[in-house]
């Protein structure tokens, strides 16, 4: 028996542009969580449970945007594995109930349902395969119901909707791995079909200066591929050199719609690194290539590509029984103009310059 016991008190103020303070944010949420291991049942071995959470929330000032809103949470599940052979067998089932509670307006409930299938199999001493399929759905939280006004941080006038159903998806995965040695290449896709996907959109308005999104939804398709590797090259009394490369890239667009890309999905990435560590000495040098993002939303507009060079020096020694690390790092080296285009306020802001920083860990 596992049994797991959490809270959380949470406060952020958001600052108007004079200093003064604005809008605070206030969450406070008990979890709990309990948990049975069992025995070989129908082959699989696994664990069964509920979970139950509360969770209280609420804004408060001129210009929050959305009213106090209590959450609860009922979860029931199970997961387990078995073998059949060579090849591993992961399941899992949950049913959820949620009930979203305003201070006005009529109370929403909520009953969700998941299921997945993954298998492993190794085709040789090398290479496996692997894949899951599921069907999951989540209800609509609280900003997404309930929000009604300017939300400094995203520069944004947020207007939800109280009527808003469950989001559902019928999720497809698949990776392809290799491991020879010291060397680690892995190749992953995957696919997402969405009923009534929940997400912000355009209306093309303004109101208080501010451009006016719409929670909304409707049935969208997520897909894309990764990949991955890793070499350790070198490896000597105490240290080792290893080289890393990567790349990922997401396919986001609504099924009916005049324009059909979703907002804010990020384009494609690259990268490329090496670590060396010796005797407590790690330097760690890393570079990333964002491309542009020219499938852009409603209301949005393109998204120019940025390198970001990035290295890390740091040591780490024994001080008072504790491990303590002396590092000095430098983010955006090439001193590139960065904007996420996952960001709201890209357009306004971008990511600081380059940055050097030093600075003193301890763990205790």
């Amino acid at each position: 028996i596992n049994f797991r016991l959490g809270y959380n008190d949470y406060e952020h103020i958001e600052f108007e542009g004079s200093g003064e303070a604005g809008t605070v944010f206030a969450t406070e949420a008990l979890e709990a969580r309990l948990e049975f291991t069992h025995h070989e049942l129908f082959g699989f071995e696994g664990a069964t449970g509920f979970q139950l959470s509360n969770r209280e929330f609420s804004a408060i000032g001129e210009e929050a945007f959305v009213q106090p809103v209590d959450t609860q949470t009922l979860g029931l599940f199970w997961v387990g594995q078995r073998n059949l052979g060579s090849l591993g067998l992961e399941a899992g089932l949950r049913y959820e109930n949620v009930e979203q509670n305003p201070t006005q307006g009529a109370t929403r409930d909520f009953d969700l349902g998941s299921a997945s299938l993954g298998l492993i199999q190794p085709l040789n001493d090398s290479w496996t395969l692997s894949g899951q399929v599921d069907y999951s759905s989540r209800a609509p939280v609280a900003e997404e119901l309930f929000s009604d006004g300017p939300h400094l941080a995203t520069q944004t006038f947020e207007i939800g909707d109280p009527s808003l159903n469950e989001e559902t998806a019928a999720n497809l995965s698949a990776m392809l791995r290799y491991q020879f040695g010291t060397l680690d290449l892995s190749l992953s896709a995957y696919v997402s079909e969405f009923d009534d996907f929940i997400y912000e959109a355009s209306t093309g308005l303004e109101m208080d200066e501010l451009p006016v999104l719409q929670w909304t939804q409707t049935d969208a398709t997520i897909s894309g591929i990764e990949a991955d590797a890793s070499w350790q090259a070198m490896s000597w009394q105490g240290g080792t050199l290893t080289f890393n490369a990567g790349f990922d890239s997401v396919r986001a667009r609504l099924d009916s719609n005049a324009n059909r890309n979703l907002p804010r999905i990020p384009p494609q990435r690259w990268r490329l690194g090496a670590i060396a560590d010796w005797n407590g000495l790690v330097a760690e040098l890393s570079w990333r290539r964002i491309d542009d993002q020219d499938d852009i939303g409603v209301g949005e507009l393109p998204t120019e590509g940025f390198d970001d060079l990035r290295l890390h020096l740091g040591y780490t020694l024994d001080a008072w029984g504790s491990p303590v690390q002396l590092f000095i790092s430098g983010r955006n080296l090439t001193d590139d103009e960065q904007r996420y285009h996952t960001s709201f306020i890209k357009d306004l802001a971008p990511q600081p310059g380059r940055t050097i920083e030093a600075g003193l860990q301890m763990r205790f």
